[in-house]
């Protein structure tokens, strides 16, 4: 797969190479798309949530940040 870094990212992304926070142009794409998805792991737990909710489901708040907490830890540092 071939990708085209946009102009007005390509600074951001020399910036980075330079300062030895990614090798390649490839790691920073790879990063960028593990954030991405995330955000939309995220987003879906969030509409999960909504749903459970509009469905009369709910957890108390103390187990609900109890697991957040959890999941937090489980991720690896980047």
């Amino acid at each position: 797969m071939s990708v085209d870094i946009p102009a007005e990212l390509a600074p951001f992304v020399e910036r980075l190479i330079a300062e030895r926070r990614f090798l390649t142009e490839s790691e920073v794409l790879a990063e960028g798309l593990r954030l991405l998805q995330s955000q939309e792991t995220l987003r879906a737990a969030v509409r999960q949530g909504f749903a459970q909710l509009d469905e009369g489901k709910s957890s108390a708040a103390d187990t609900v940040f109890a697991q957040a907490e959890e999941s937090r830890r489980q991720r690896p540092l980047t």
